[in-house]
């Protein structure tokens, strides 16, 4: 199949996307593509963006995107770590207040 086979097969809107991914989709085999389209069934949409990218002969757009989710996952670790902290000061309250309300009601 050409690009501009793919371009009649896809609506209007979709056409300017087939110029951009339809190379990559067109250089994978149908097993390649089933295996795709099962990432996107499991929720992995990053991976399957990425092995789209890897499929582009722009091989320094998929080192950038490497480089900003690099970037996004320390940025997503360190909100992790503040949001236990967050979680744990709030549980150590939690149990002063538990002390009190219990002593309140005489147990």
């Amino acid at each position: 199949m050409t690009l501009d086979e793919l371009k009649t097969k896809v609506p209007a809107s979709y056409q300017p996307w087939v110029e951009s991914y339809g190379p990559a989709f067109l250089a994978m085999t149908a097993t390649e593509i089933k295996a795709w389209i099962e990432l996107l069934i499991r929720g992995d949409a990053l991976e399957a963006y990425k092995q789209v990218l890897s499929k582009m002969t722009n091989t320094d757009l998929l080192a950038e995107w490497d480089k900003r989710n690099a970037a996004w996952q320390t940025a997503n670790d360190a909100n992790a770590a503040r949001l236990e902290m967050q979680r744990a000061a709030a549980v150590a309250a939690c149990k002063i207040l538990l002390g009190i309300a219990l002593a309140v009601v005489g147990l």
